[in-house]
């Protein structure tokens, strides 16, 4: 199932490669302050997400900032019951993502490093 705009065709080149290289433009408006909200909110980094907040909303809005913080958390939620509950990529979506997800390197990540990258208590 798709969101109304993500069945939406893009012609746009983006680069795959920023989602797991923070040191790569992604090709986005406000790729930087996007990127460090997102890893804010999914590294649970309270102490910096204000500042952080404070420089995205003089540049893209408060508005835009809210949004991309609703939208880190919420896939980061969907993501990790995905995970915790064993769901596979349904066939589509694994067969149209095939060179996306090498490209990313999305399916080499190893899940329990990531437990553990996250994990204050350890």
């Amino acid at each position: 199932m798709l969101l109304r705009a993500s069945s939406q065709l893009d012609q746009k080149d983006y680069d795959l490669q920023s989602v797991t290289d923070a040191h790569t433009d992604p090709g986005v408006a406000h790729g930087e302050h996007l990127r460090a909200l997102t890893e804010a909110t999914i590294r649970g980094d309270w102490l910096n997400l204000g500042p952080i907040r404070r420089r995205a909303e003089a540049a893209m809005g408060e508005r835009c900032a809210v949004d991309a913080l609703v939208v880190a958390a919420a896939f980061n939620g969907i993501t990790r019951v995905a995970d915790a509950t064993g769901v596979p990529l349904d066939d589509n979506t694994a067969a149209t993502t095939v060179s996306m997800r090498a490209e990313t390197g999305i399916d080499d990540f190893a899940y329990a490093a990531k437990s553990a990258r996250y994990d204050e208590s350890a």
